[in-house]
């Protein structure tokens, strides 16, 4: 355990790849399961002259 208690700065690298890595697989599974059909955009009345 002596090469990180020296290295602290690699902690901090760890950490930061392991929430990078967290938040790609969080956001893999979001688009893995998205609904069917997404209107980002619906048609509003206001557009309309």
């Amino acid at each position: 355990m002596s090469f990180l208690r020296n290295r602290p700065w690699l902690w901090i690298v760890f950490a930061f790849a392991l929430l990078i890595a967290g938040w790609i697989v969080l956001l893999k599974i979001a688009a893995d399961h998205r609904p069917a059909t997404v209107e980002l955009h619906p048609p509003s009345s206001h557009e309309q002259p």
